[in-house]
């Protein structure tokens, strides 16, 4: 028992720094891109087009998931937790220097490259999940379990998300710049991988003696598409999380665009984004469960945040707007672990990596078309993307409510 949680708090603590160092660019990359003076584009460049550019950048990462979520998913069932989170972890370190170094040199291909590379390797999550699988006794202590994770996750990016809007903030100290806190992030995940390599402990109890192969992984994708269950709650998730990215990438977008937030600004909305996740997946997750089933919690929480999500840009004051938003990340917070759980239970012990590695990929999917998507609409108006965003959450409860 000692060991299991010992081994339990490792997971938890290589999620927080991998989950950390992904948020620490949240507040960086909007007004990056949108700011008339950057040379990363010429002078007659128009906004409209520096917002589509970015849904593509912001795409890029999300497109590199889709593709390594699924390989990394089935490598760590094959050969292991540890093996496929230093693997991992060391990519993206990669990934976050080249960001880091296209960002100071204005390289906007290399950007791209970069952002892609973090993305396909930025798979720890179905790891972690995996993991916490392994160490799960029950299917009411994985529950519980994935609630812990899913309020750290808020936790983690409350806490990269202000150190990044801060030190990317030149108002706050001249020596502050966009790529410092990808610097950062560069170390911290150097840290992650050290601890990976030596304090981690390995979760499943056998190796597979099969060899690994490139492309198993997505036949297996095809054949378990085949299931009718699986195909459904899979859409149902890829819905709610487009609904959800719409929501978390142009908040950001509207609140510089409208009210003229700085980086710093924006990092004191991800702290507030922030612990509204965390009492979502946290407290409100938990007393739900305890007092209702999981159908009933899901399709309440659907038709709430449908709701709110097609209101959340309509107020005119900027209270009003985060008022809404808190309450659509609140709601969030306590369906993502839902959902987790959901698919999870829909493998074996032998195939949490894959199965959970499958969700990623369309968390990954939506998370690259949400943010296209939004970025064309946001061209015709600033309320498009989210009346998109509540449709595609409305569409996720009426699949649920059908199932």
């Amino acid at each position: 028992m000692k060991n299991a949680k010992i081994a339990l708090a490792s997971v938890f603590l290589t999620f927080f720094i991998d989950t950390l160092c992904w948020s620490i660019v949240f507040p960086i990359f909007a007004p990056y891109f949108l700011d008339s003076n950057n040379a990363l584009f010429d002078a007659n460049i128009s906004m409209s087009t520096r917002t589509i550019v970015l849904g593509l950048f912001l795409m890029a990462f999300s497109l590199g998931q889709f593709l390594g979520a699924p390989i990394i998913g089935e490598y760590a069932d094959r050969h292991g937790r540890k093996k496929a989170l230093a693997l991992s972890i060391f990519f993206t370190l990669l990934g976050l220097a080249l960001t880091a170094w296209s960002m100071g040199n204005y390289c906007l291909f290399w950007l791209f490259v970069g952002r892609l590379m973090t993305g396909i390797f930025a798979s720890n999550t179905a790891i972690c999940l995996a993991s916490i699988t392994d160490l799960s006794e029950d299917k009411q202590i994985k529950a519980k379990n994935f609630g812990y994770f899913s309020a750290l996750a808020g936790i983690s990016f409350v806490t990269g998300a202000l150190i990044g809007g801060i030190l990317s903030d030149s108002t706050i100290n001249p020596s502050f710049y966009p790529g410092l806190p990808i610097w950062l992030a560069c170390g911290l995940t150097l840290i992650n991988l050290l601890f990976v390599l030596i304090a981690f402990k390995e979760t499943i109890r056998k190796e597979s003696a099969e060899k690994f192969q490139l492309f198993t992984c997505f036949q297996n994708i095809k054949l378990a598409l085949k299931t009718k269950q699986i195909k459904t709650i899979y859409t149902i998730y890829f819905l709610f999380l487009f609904a959800w990215t719409i929501l978390l990438q142009f908040i950001p977008v509207v609140v510089v665009k409208n009210f003229g937030f700085t980086e710093s600004n924006i990092g004191e909305l991800a702290l507030f984004v922030g612990i509204c996740w965390t009492i979502g997946s946290g407290y409100l997750n938990q007393w739900l469960r305890f007092r209702f089933s999981t159908s009933h919690i899901l399709r309440a929480c659907f038709l709430i945040f449908t709701i709110l999500s097609a209101c959340v840009v309509l107020p005119q004051h900027i209270y009003n707007i985060l008022l809404l938003t808190g309450l659509c990340v609140g709601i969030g917070g306590a369906i993502w672990p839902l959902c987790t759980n959901i698919i999870s239970n829909l493998g074996t012990l032998e195939t949490q990596g894959k199965v959970l590695g499958m969700s990623q990929s369309v968390q990954s999917l939506a998370m690259a078309i949400a943010p296209l998507v939004g970025g064309i609409a946001f061209k015709i108006s600033l309320e498009l993307p989210f009346f998109l965003g509540s449709a595609a959450c409305l569409a996720a409860g009426i699949i649920y409510w059908k199932k």
